[in-house]
């Protein structure tokens, strides 16, 4: 196995607190959402950067796997929607709806390259039985 890059990020404090990233220099800063108890302060939170970061992975992988196979199409687009559930006496666990679209391709073809994606994504691979992804 090769490594191709590394990437860190450092949080500071819990659901109001930020997020550091030392590649980028990049901060976000964290806002508890008013459903969990929040005031409604700017800022993301780690279900939305779940949800960013599974979405450009996926929709990254389906670009490689395209171009691969030289297939002509106009674009792509995944949007990740993440859903954070409540398990009792077990704690959180996360649900993602995924419409992935491939403009340009027929169903057959688009329905390969999600098939591919989800085996080729290290987010797909590394989520494979522990949360639960629907394709919508």
């Amino acid at each position: 196995m090769k490594e191709i890059l590394s990437r860190t990020a450092t949080t500071y404090g819990g659901r109001n607190g930020e997020i550091k990233d030392t590649t980028s220099g990049v901060t976000y800063k964290l806002a508890k959402p008013k459903q969990m108890g929040g005031i409604g302060l700017d800022g993301t939170d780690p279900e939305e950067l779940f949800s960013a970061g599974y979405s450009s992975c996926f929709a990254s992988s389906m670009e490689y796997l395209l171009n691969e196979d030289k297939v002509d199409y106009k674009d792509l687009y995944v949007k990740a929607e993440t859903k954070l559930l409540m398990i009792p006496n077990e704690g959180f666990k996360f649900k993602l709806v995924v419409e992935a679209r491939i403009n340009g391709v027929d169903q057959k073809t688009l329905d390969k390259y999600i098939q591919g994606a989800k085996g080729f994504c290290p987010y797909s691979k590394a989520f494979k039985g522990n949360i639960d992804i629907e394709f919508i």
